[in-house]
This record gives C-alpha cells, sequence and structure tokens, in this order.
C-alpha cells in the first residue's frame, strides 16, 4: 500500500475517535466496571467454581448423555453459571459491556454508511438492528 496525504489523515482522525472513546463516559464505566469485578473476591470465587465445573462439562461433553454423570454436571454447570451471572457485579458489568459494544457498533456504522450505504457492517450485538435483509444476514 503506497501511503498518501489523505491516508495519514485518515490514520491521524482515527486515532482521534479512539482517544474520545477511551475518555468516554461510556468506556470509563465499563473499565471501573471491570476493575471492581477483577478485584471482588466473591465474584472471583464464583468465577473460579465455574471455571471448574465447566472443565468436568466439557469431558462429559465428549461422551454426552452416555457418561454416568451427565445430568448431575449438566445441572451443577447451569447452577454455577446462573450464580456468576447474576452477581450484582457481573451484571453491572455486562450492561456497560453492551452500552460500548453498542457504542462501537454505531460507529463503525455511521462510518461504513459515510463510504456507502451498500457496505455491510458486521455488528458485535444482534440485538443492534435497524435494517434486515431477506438473507437475514444482519448487514446494514
Amino acid at each position: 500500500m503506497i501511503y498518501t496525504e489523505e491516508i495519514f489523515s485518515c490514520l491521524d482522525n482515527a486515532e482521534t475517535i479512539n482517544k474520545m472513546l477511551l475518555n468516554s463516559v461510556t468506556y470509563n464505566n465499563y473499565k471501573a466496571q471491570s476493575v471492581k469485578m477483577n478485584f471482588d473476591t466473591e465474584v472471583q470465587q464464583l468465577k473460579r467454581e465455574f471455571l471448574k465445573i465447566k472443565e468436568r462439562y466439557d469431558e462429559v461433553q465428549r461422551f454426552g448423555r452416555y457418561h454416568p454423570d451427565y445430568t448431575e454436571v449438566m445441572m451443577e454447570t447451569r447452577r454455577r453459571k446462573k450464580l456468576y451471572d447474576m452477581h450484582p457485579d457481573v451484571v453491572q458489568f455486562r450492561q456497560y459491556e453492551t452500552q460500548l459494544q453498542t457504542l462501537l457498533d454505531e460507529i463503525i456504522t455511521i462510518v461504513a454508511h459515510a463510504i456507502s450505504n451498500e457496505v455491510k457492517v458486521e455488528r458485535g450485538n444482534p440485538f443492534f438492528v435497524d435494517h434486515s435483509c431477506s438473507s437475514n444476514c444482519g448487514c446494514s
């Protein structure tokens, strides 16, 4: 690729957008909640317990219903996952994560549509849909 002044200008503008994102309330909420969650001993304990049972789950999945502990491991995995997912700090983190992903999706859509309305944009959030085509591809 040959770098021209236009390309350098685009890269500078992208860096400006990046700095704006890193200074946004949305990103700061996400980052603060991530740190809070990582230092919360209760959350970390729930995560470790879930990951431990997940290892057993992966082993059971190799054999499917024929594994003698299939039902027990499946139920315990769901229970541990729910305990982790329903912790207030994890719930708050997921909400901030979704807000950040939505912001990023909106920015990507704006940039893509500035080029052409025919540009297809993959989005990280399947619920962020303002268009559907006949093939249900999720393009915008």
